[in-house]
């Protein structure tokens, strides 16, 4: 059986033993392995690509191309990703916020590590039962300062390995990693869409896609609102799948960004008007901008959505002067 943090282990290693190359800083907390990409280390595109093909559990190399689409007259980065076991990778590895303490503690949290110990209730239940055997652990936190000694121990704990074998890789919202590895997350986006209109998930063959990446700024909210514009009105996923073509049409029509009533404004906006409450907006806005599904079985393709520029280029122009 594949491992997925034995592989994202030996990419989190890499970065543990040049830090200066990837542009990180490495130090322990509680004896687990802390590597901060992104909080008071600035972090690089290398590291970026190193961190993201860990939350692809070390399956599939990434690669940084440029978005086909000018934002507001001006070419901007994209994050390229194909994924060859999608629902081991995106609902195992990628998906992120996981319930240490049922009711109470969510860390904004992803990586192999979650399968190392399945907890009850975890979103993973939905979608697989597969479970790493692996001594060692993998895990990223989006968060925009340094742990706290309870915050490690939480993950220790939650993972079941021994303090020295677990990795944590932290990074802030408006860092060059953090901006890199959401945004591909548009596989992830487009799954769990479709997991929630009920597709077979067996039918899945493989999935790839591509995202733009924003541009970086050094408040937590304006951040946090571009990584999710990026998702909605930025990023295009492919599917191919073996089913029935009724299958596809009963769901093609629902999983874009562009069927929610919240269309057309940027998250930042639509996450204050629902109290600043991820669980709060609704779940439609967490789509894909396009999606073009493959049938291997009768060779047709179905399409929904499309990109809103607009929107992007709105977000991107959205500084802390105007908050």
């Amino acid at each position: 059986m594949i491992s997925v943090n034995e592989k994202a282990v030996k990419l989190a290693e890499k970065m543990m033993h040049d830090p200066e190359a990837y542009k990180v800083k490495v130090y322990s907390i509680c004896g687990a392995n802390i590597i901060d990409a992104g909080v008071e280390a600035s972090g690089g595109w290398e590291a970026a690509k190193l961190v993201t093909e860990i939350l692809f559990g070390g399956l599939n190399e990434i690669t940084l191309e440029t978005f086909p689409e000018r934002i507001g007259d001006v070419y901007y980065n994209a994050v390229h990703v194909h994924s060859d076991h999608v629902v081991l990778q995106q609902a195992g590895c990628n998906i992120s916020g996981w319930e240490l303490r049922p009711g109470k503690y969510a860390p904004v949290l992803a990586g192999p590590g979650r399968t190392v110990a399945r907890k009850a209730g975890d979103w993973l239940e939905k979608y697989s039962d597969y479970s790493d055997k692996y001594h060692k652990a993998v895990l990223t936190v989006e968060k925009g300062t340094r742990m706290s000694e309870d915050e490690v121990q939480d993950l220790i704990d939650a993972t079941g390995v021994e303090p020295q074998d677990l990795y944590i890789i932290l990074a802030a919202s408006g860092s060059t990693v953090c901006s890199v590895e959401v945004a591909a997350r548009i596989l992830e986006q487009t799954l769990h869409r479709m997991t929630e209109e009920k597709f077979n998930l067996d039918n899945i063959i493989e999935a790839h896609g591509f995202c733009v990446v924003p541009p970086v700024v050094k408040d937590d909210l304006i951040a946090m609102g571009r990584l999710n514009d990026v998702l909605m009105y930025g990023g295009q996923s492919t599917f191919t799948v073996d089913c029935e073509d009724s299958e596809i049409e009963a769901v093609i029509g629902k999983i874009t960004s562009d069927k929610c009533s919240e269309y057309g404004n940027m998250f930042q906006k639509i996450y204050q008007e629902h109290g600043c409450d991820f669980y709060k907006v609704p779940m439609e806005m967490y789509s894909p901008a396009k999606v073009l599904i493959i049938n291997q079985r009768t060779g047709k393709s179905f399409k929904a959505g499309e990109f809103n520029l607009a929107v992007l280029e709105k977000s991107f122009n959205y500084t802390v002067n105007d908050k």
